[in-house]
C-alpha cells in the first residue's frame, strides 16, 4: 500500500529475521506440494515479504508472509488478523473461480482448499502463480490509454460483486489504521520517545505538522459521516490498484495481483487511483457497470484516507523499539513526505 507519491505502510526491503526458511519450506511441502523447494527472497512490494519459490519440478510459485503483529493488520490480535486475512484471499479466489474473472491472480488453494496458514504465531503463508511479464513502478495510472483499461478491469470486478458468497468479504469500517497511535503521539510531544534513532526526527516532524494533522482527521471524520450514511452501493474492491499491483503478462494481458485488502467498500475506493479531475476512464467505467453516479466525496475521502494511514502506521513503527536498518530508512524517507502531505 502506498500513499500519494511516498512508499507503502511498511516497505519490506529486507528477509525477516525470525521467519525460518526451513519451517517456511516444509509448510510449502506439506500444504501445496512443493517439494524440495528452493527460496529466493525478493525485496519488493508494501507490507508483506515475497519469496519466489521453486520447486523439484520446476514448478515457479509467488509466496508471500504476512506479520500478523504489523501496525495495519485488520484485526485486534493475530488471530483476527489471520481472519481478516483469510477472508481477502477467500474473496479474490471466489472472484477467480465464482465470478470467472481471468486477471484476479488469486493465491492458490492448498491440499484441503484453503488459500492461507499460519507459519508460528507471527506469520501466515500464501502461494499464488509467478507471472512472467514486466510489473510497473509504483504509482496512481497517469496515461489516457491505461487509465481507460484500468477503469474498464475495475468495472468488471465491481459488476461481479454479486457473485461472490454473501458474508465472505469483509465490509470497510471506514477508519483510519492505527489511528489512536497517531493521537496518542500527538499527545505526546513534550518528552523524549527513547524508542530507536529516528524517534526523535519523528517527534520533531509531528511537532511542526500536528496542529494540521489534527485538523485533516476532523475533516476526514466528516467526510466518513456523509460516504457512510448510504452502502447500499457498496461493492467488493480491491483497495489497491495502483501501478505496482498490476501486471502485463508477455501476451498483453492484465493481471491485478495482492488481495490482501480486497473489502466491500465504495467503487470510488478502487477509482481514485485510475480516474483524473477530467475523468478519464469513467466513460469505459460506466459502459460495463452501467450509468452509475460517481460520489467525489468519496474519491476525497479515500485519497485522504492514504496519506492518514501511511503516516499513522510509519509512527507506530517508530513509536515502537526500533534499529537503523534499510526498511527503518525506507520508512523515515517516507514519512518525511507523507506528514506535510496529510497536514495538508
Amino acid at each position: 500500500m502506498r500513499a500519494g507519491s511516498s512508499s507503502s505502510l511498511a516497505e519490506v526491503l529486507t528477509e525477516p529475521p525470525d521467519l525460518d526458511r526451513a519451517a517456511l519450506a516444509a509448510l510449502l511441502e506439506a500444504r501445496w506440494g512443493l517439494c524440495d523447494v528452493g527460496l529466493r527472497y525478493l525485496p519488493l512490494g508494501f507490507g508483506s515479504h515475497h519469496w519466489e519459490a521453486v520447486d523439484a519440478r520446476g514448478e515457479r510459485r509467488f509466496v508471500s508472509a504476512d506479520d500478523l503483529e504489523a501496525p495495519f493488520q485488520a484485526g485486534p490480535d493475530p488471530a483476527g488478523s489471520f481472519a481478516a486475512l483469510e477472508r481477502a484471499f477467500g474473496t479474490a479466489a471466489a472472484l477467480r473461480d465464482l465470478a470467472g474473472l481471468e486477471f484476479v491472480t488469486a493465491p492458490l488453494s492448498d491440499r484441503e482448499g484453503r488459500v492461507v496458514h499460519r507459519l508460528g504465531q507471527r506469520y501466515t503463508v500464501s502461494v499464488s502463480p509467478l507471472l512472467d511479464g514486466p510489473g510497473h513502478e509504483w504509482g496512481y495510472w497517469q496515461e489516457p490509454s491505461e487509465r481507460r483499461e484500468m477503469a474498464a478491469l475495475l468495472a468488471r470486478l465491481h459488476a461481479a460483486s454479486g457473485l461472490v458468497p454473501p458474508g465472505l468479504p469483509r465490509r470497510h469500517d471506514l477508519t483510519v489504521p492505527a489511528r489512536r497511535g497517531l493521537e496518542e503521539a500527538l499527545a505526546d510531544l513534550d518528552r523524549d520517545w527513547g524508542t530507536g534513532p529516528y524517534a526523535e526526527r519523528v517527534r520533531g516532524l509531528l511537532a511542526r505538522h500536528g496542529a494540521g494533522l489534527a485538523r485533516r482527521l476532523a475533516a476526514y471524520d466528516e467526510l466518513a459521516r456523509r460516504v457512510g450514511t448510504d452502502t447500499s452501493g457498496w461493492v467488493v474492491t480491491h483497495g489497491e490498484p495502483h501501478r505496482a499491483n498490476v501486471v502485463r503478462d508477455r501476451g498483453g494481458a492484465l493481471h491485478l495481483v495482492d488481495w490482501d485488502t480486497a473489502l466491500v467498500a465504495p467503487r470510488e475506493r478502487d477509482l481514485m487511483m485510475v480516474l483524473d479531475d477530467a475523468l478519464t476512464g469513467w466513460d469505459e467505467y460506466r459502459e460495463v457497470a452501467g450509468d452509475l453516479p460517481l460520489d467525489r466525496d468519496a474519491i476525497r475521502l479515500f485519497r485522504a484516507w492514504w496519506t492518514l494511514a501511511d503516516t499513522a502506521v510509519f509512527v507506530a513503527v517508530f513509536r515502537n523499539p526500533h534499529g537503523d536498518t534499510e526498511d527503518t530508512a525506507a520508512a523515515w524517507r517516507n514519512l518525511e513526505q507523507d506528514v506535510p502531505a496529510a497536514a495538508g
